[in-house]
């Protein structure tokens, strides 16, 4: 039945990757349902502000006369970074220091990585760059919100079909098990094409979820 579902997955045109996800959820479903979750976990996106006070306070500091490595200090200490204002404590060299921050913001790593680096070596004032990098993490939030709010309707769907199946598993465990559900001919292959269905309906959801990322 499983070899059916696929082939007539491949004839109707369904994309290979899908129909690889539906054999591994017949095949294999307890780590698939694992493999669920954590899909669930990375689908909702971070949305700390953390890089964007960060470059806030970073232009704030320089605009008030500080020295770029001052301003990197007590911004990261602002926005508990400790790693970074410790390497800026320790005279470390800038290369250095913008590694951690870029490792430490990973949303605009490479912008400031780039930035702190090379900031002595730019014809522009440092203060405005990083409000163009603090503008930038701003805008990836209110993408990432937006992809949020867009794929809710796929992580409710994932999260219905979870909780139908494991509440209506443990139902008829508590019951007596199910094997009076599985003796006819007729009921297994019920049970089998309902469970298609329903683990079709979750690897929808993931690959949407998935593109979403």
């Amino acid at each position: 039945m499983t070899w059916t579902i696929i082939a007539v997955g491949l004839a109707a045109g369904v994309d290979w990757r899908r129909l690889g996800l539906l054999a591994l959820a017949l095949a294999v479903p307890l780590p698939f349902l694992g493999l669920v979750a954590l899909v669930w976990w990375r689908a909702r996106p971070g949305l700390s502000l953390r890089a964007v006070r960060f470059c806030d306070a970073v232009s704030a500091e320089l605009r008030a006369g500080e020295s770029l490595r001052l301003s990197v200090e007590r911004s990261a200490l602002s926005v508990q970074a400790p790693g970074v204002a410790r390497l800026c404590q320790e005279g470390a060299p800038m290369s250095k220091v913008a590694k951690a921050a870029s490792m430490e913001f990973d949303d605009v790593g490479p912008e400031l990585e780039a930035l702190l680096s090379r900031a002595g070596e730019i014809g522009v004032s440092p203060a405005s760059l990083f409000d163009e990098v603090g503008a930038l993490a701003l805008a990836q939030v209110e993408v990432a919100h937006e992809v949020s709010i867009a794929s809710a309707p796929a992580r409710a769907t994932g999260a219905v079909l979870l909780a139908a199946t494991v509440i209506g598993v443990g139902w008829a465990l508590t019951r007596g098990g199910l094997e009076p559900y599985l003796r006819q001919p007729a009921q297994r292959a019920a049970a089998l094409i309902g469970a298609a269905l329903v683990l079709l309906g979750l690897v929808l959801a993931i690959a949407i979820l998935w593109r979403a990322r």
